[in-house]
């Protein structure tokens, strides 16, 4: 599938129950992919956004799901293009019934955006977080990928892996679902941010037992079933970071 055949501006519903919900600015290198997860009248929203697309993802996430039925925003690390809105989507959502989810080291930093909803750090829960209907998200640390705190989140319903900015890609032609230009997008945008292959092989090797039939990252395009194993084997070969310092390519 391509940008050109959903229709982006509305949710996108990527997998049985979870949407794109986020915002094309064709005038930005840095496409940045919200996702909700809805489970009966249970709703997830990862990696809400910033304060500059509030706007859009908010009215996405309201023409989809009632604002009160989101119990939970995930967020996978703590940069501002992933979790600036929280405090904006803490108004719209009510803290009264609003958990905010992510690992302990990222929390230490997200608090600094005002927030004052409950938080549920990951790294003290399993690793897990289950639905009211028994629908279990499951949480894979990824150290320094590109944060101390980052993590991906996986939907054992849908095989779907929320990578974070894990196979995460800059684009100038973007498509929602990854096209011919989205690996090297891919490829750029980890020699900029992930810090060496080492540890991006590391990250990589703990993703190794999933099924995963989808692979949603925070920025890019979606990889889809048949892509995934030569996007993988791409990061895998990849030098990035401190590697190129050193003369790598």
């Amino acid at each position: 599938m391509s940008a050109q055949k959903v229709n982006l501006q509305e949710a996108v519903e990527i997998a049985p129950g979870a949407y794109w919900v986020g915002f094309y600015d064709p005038n930005s290198s840095l496409p940045c992919n919200p996702y909700l997860l809805v489970d009966g009248e249970e709703a997830v929203l990862i990696d809400p956004g910033s304060v500059p697309h509030f706007p859009i993802v908010a009215t996405k996430v309201v023409s989809t799901v009632k604002p009160a039925q989101v119990s939970t925003m995930i967020v996978q690390h703590q940069d501002p293009d992933l979790c600036g809105a929280l405090p904006v989507l803490e108004e719209l959502i009510g803290t009264d019934r609003l958990r905010i989810a992510a690992h302990s080291t990222a929390i230490y930093l997200i608090t600094y955006y005002g927030i004052r909803s409950p938080l549920y750090a990951v790294d003290q829960n399993e690793f897990q977080l289950t639905f009211g209907a028994g629908r279990r998200l499951r949480f894979i640390h990824l150290p320094n990928l590109h944060a101390p705190g980052a993590i991906a989140t996986y939907d054992e319903q849908t095989r779907t892996l929320f990578s974070g900015d894990l196979f995460g890609g800059l684009a100038t032609e973007w498509t929602l679902y990854a096209g011919a230009k989205a690996k090297e997008g891919m490829c750029d945008f980890h020699r900029r941010l992930m810090p060496c292959q080492e540890l991006l092989r590391r990250g990589l090797e703990r993703l190794k037992g999933l099924e995963i039939d989808l692979i949603a990252p925070q920025h890019g395009s979606i990889i889809t079933k048949g892509q995934i194993a030569d996007y993988f084997d791409t990061l895998w070969n990849l030098k990035c970071g401190w590697d190129l310092e050193a003369g790598g390519k």
